[in-house]
């Protein structure tokens, strides 16, 4: 959860700042920063501005994606997560949600403009980061559609993340991120893992 706090509770470590550039450290920008801001952030009159996922729409998408490439140890916190989500109003992306394209972000990159909105989005994120596990993809369309006053949001395409950014993938040693390292009590995703009433 370390890394969490200045990718999220950046308005609060920095409040003097009007924008923020969250990188992740697998990443390397291509472009000026300013030019960024600018060209996806206030040219859109954004809130923030952050990618979609190259490969999911849905929640339960990368949901399943997370249990069946390990990259969150606990199967079972991930169905009580989905299944609370479920239960408190996150719907299936449809065009219903437009003008957000998407339900799913790449948090590789995020933009933002500090104020009312946005900070109040990365607040609300990082405590269902905090309550539930720090990936962020799961929570990100639970709050975004369910806050109150509405997010303005650019969720820009891959295909400008590919021009903005280069990724270098991380070194994994083995037994850190696998199973030889998770705990004793967690277990394998099965074929029924995020059935939640056929609803999400």
């Amino acid at each position: 959860m370390n890394g969490v706090i200045p990718k999220y509770l950046v308005h609060r470590l920095f409040p003097n700042a009007k924008f923020s550039i969250w990188v992740d450290a697998k990443m390397q920008l291509m472009v000026d920063p300013l030019l960024l801001i600018h060209a996806l952030v206030v040219n859109e009159n954004a809130d923030m501005a952050i990618s979609k996922h190259p490969y999911y729409v849905h929640t339960m998408e990368e949901a399943m994606a997370t249990a069946r490439w390990k990259k969150w140890w606990d199967v079972d916190g991930l169905k009580r997560q989905m299944e609370t989500y479920c239960e408190n109003g996150l719907l299936p992306w449809t065009p219903d949600k437009l003008p957000y394209p998407s339900d799913v972000p790449d948090s590789a990159v995020i933009l933002r403009k500090h104020g009312l909105r946005s900070n109040l989005f990365s607040c609300l994120l990082f405590n269902e980061m905090e309550a539930f596990n720090p990936r962020d993809q799961l929570a990100f369309a639970f709050v975004r559609d369910l806050m109150s006053p509405r997010l303005k949001l650019n969720m820009f395409s891959v295909e400008v993340f590919e021009q903005i950014a280069v990724e270098y993938r991380h070194n994994l040693k083995p037994g850190v991120g696998t199973s030889e390292d998770e705990s004793e009590g967690s277990k394998r995703a099965g074929n029924d893992f995020l059935y939640v009433n056929g609803s999400c």
